[in-house]
């Protein structure tokens, strides 16, 4: 309560040095991670991200915002009951970012980039090959996530993990302790503001005319 534990019970086999597995909640981790690179002038919203993927037909006029709005028409089947795009790239391909990056756009959606949201981890993988694409020391992009958020939150217990290619999955795989999980909820709550200062700018209105928030400091 007010940012202050004042009470917490754990499972058998659990306990608050426990890292617990956040699933999707990675993707919010993701996109506040963009956030903070854009406003350290790595990355911008206008980036064109498509020689990243390689894209030189249709696909090539989706935009940073499109992939943050989950709105990219690329075809992508979400589904965890059986072999799906969602489970092949979490479980079998090495290069996750790749694999996704080859769907073509859907053809069965009302045509227009931008226009149609669609949940997709594999929006999210993309997004974390082209934050870690912005960065001309790659060594530098791995330290990042440490860097920019697990440490002014405190969450020592904060681990990201990558596929075989050295992208970060961040769709899915990030595990911290239950604590650690509430640190980053906490600064959710407050649209970005740690401690009395803004760690990531959260909001459209920052990213796009450079407006602070109003807590900021």
């Amino acid at each position: 309560k007010n940012g202050t534990i004042v009470g917490e019970r754990y499972g058998e086999g659990f306990d608050a040095q426990t890292p617990l597995l956040g699933w999707s909640v990675t993707k919010s981790v993701t996109a506040t991670l963009i956030g903070r690179a854009i406003r350290e002038g790595h990355m911008s919203l206008g980036d064109d991200i498509a020689g990243v993927f390689g894209w030189d037909d249709d696909r090539q006029n989706i935009a940073l915002t499109d992939l943050m709005a989950m709105a990219s028409d690329l075809e992508w089947n979400e589904g965890y009951g059986s072999v799906s795009d969602v489970t092949r790239m979490l479980y079998l391909e090495d290069d996750m970012a790749n694999f996704v990056a080859g769907m073509p756009l859907d053809s069965e959606t009302p045509p227009g980039i931008g226009e149609n949201f669609s949940y997709s981890s594999g929006t999210s993988v993309l997004l974390s090959r082209a934050w870690q694409a912005a960065f001309d020391d790659a060594a530098e992009a791995v330290r990042f996530p440490s860097v920019a958020l697990f440490e002014p939150l405190g969450m020592t217990s904060a681990v990201l993990e990558m596929d075989a290619a050295g992208t970060y999955a961040g769709s899915s795989y990030m595990f911290s302790t239950a604590r650690g999980w509430g640190r980053f909820g906490q600064l959710m709550l407050p649209r970005g503001v740690w401690e009395g200062r803004s760690v990531p700018p959260l909001c459209y209105g920052e990213w796009l005319d450079g407006t602070p928030h109003a807590t900021q400091r």
